[in-house]
Order: structure tokens, then C-alpha cells, then sequence
């Protein structure tokens, strides 16, 4: 029978139990979110797109979870391939509310894997402002509002 010192056993537990016991903070849990709502835009995956929006969702554009839905199909069911690129990512939340401010670069088309690869004649970029709600224990969409700006500012 082979014996561990001790004090490895005892890091061992305790990063077990830290880790057990930890849960990311808010922040960096609507982060994850918008990563991964990005992800399923680039793979067009609608349907994992939409869970992260509330079916509370409105804008000040009159539209609601079915209308951001229809916005959504429209523009990932074009054939060519999406390319989504995320700067200045911001998260301010307060207690079940979080504001999310961040720019996003879109491109259709090409091979696309950095910002190097953009021509701006051919891509589009947006600011947006989010704001998420705790929806008993996770973080949806409840309205968004987004412009368009000029690429060069985001770059």
C-alpha cells in the first residue's frame, strides 16, 4: 500500500473542497454567456442562441422574444459564414441586474480568424448596451440596445 505525505493529501482536499464549493462570480458568469452567445451565432445555432434571451425581452425597437427571434433567423440563415469579434466588454452588475456594455465586429464570408482579415467595406460594427436579468439562477437578456458605428472606432 502506497502512503501520500500528508501535506499533499491536505492540498489535495482543500483544492477539492475549494473547488466544490466555489461558484464564479456573477460577472464572470454573464461573460461566459455572452461568449457563448457569440459562439452560437458564428455557428448559427438558433435555438442555443435564444436561451440566453428572456422571454421577457423587449426593446425600445418594439421588439419582443419571438421579434429578436425573427431578427436572429433572418441574419443567420443567410448561407454565408458569420464571424463575430467582441471588444471593449464591459459588466457592471447590481444585486439581479447587470448592465453589459461592448462592441461587436461582424463579418459574412471568407476565412475569418482575427481582426487582421476584416475589410471594413465588408463588415459591420455595433455598439451595444444589455441588460441581463437573474432569472432564478441564470442570467437572460431582458433588452438590448445597439447602433451602428463606424469600424475604425473599434479597431
Amino acid at each position: 500500500m502506497r502512503h501520500f505525505p500528508r501535506p499533499l493529501i491536505a492540498l489535495f482536499l482543500s483544492a477539492l473542497f475549494l473547488h466544490a464549493c466555489s461558484r464564479p462570480p456573477e460577472e464572470e458568469r454573464i461573460r461566459q454567456s455572452v461568449s457563448e452567445a457569440v459562439e452560437a451565432a458564428e455557428k448559427k445555432d438558433v435555438k442555443a442562441f435564444m436561451r440566453f434571451i428572456s422571454n421577457e425581452y423587449a426593446d425600445d425597437r418594439g421588439n419582443d422574444y419571438n421579434g429578436i427571434k425573427g431578427v436572429l433567423v433572418y441574419q443567420l440563415l443567410r448561407p454565408e459564414a458569420v464571424k463575430v469579434f467582441v471588444r471593449g466588454l464591459t459588466v457592471e452588475v447590481k444585486g439581479d441586474t447587470a448592465l453589459v456594455d461592448a462592441k461587436a465586429i461582424t463579418m459574412r464570408g471568407g476565412d475569418i480568424k482575427s481582426l487582421s482579415d476584416i475589410v471594413p467595406e465588408e463588415a459591420e460594427a455595433y455598439r451595444f448596451s444589455i441588460v441581463f436579468k437573474n432569472e432564478t439562477g441564470d442570467w437572460k437578456v431582458r433588452s438590448a440596445a445597439w447602433e451602428p458605428v463606424g469600424i475604425a472606432g473599434l479597431l
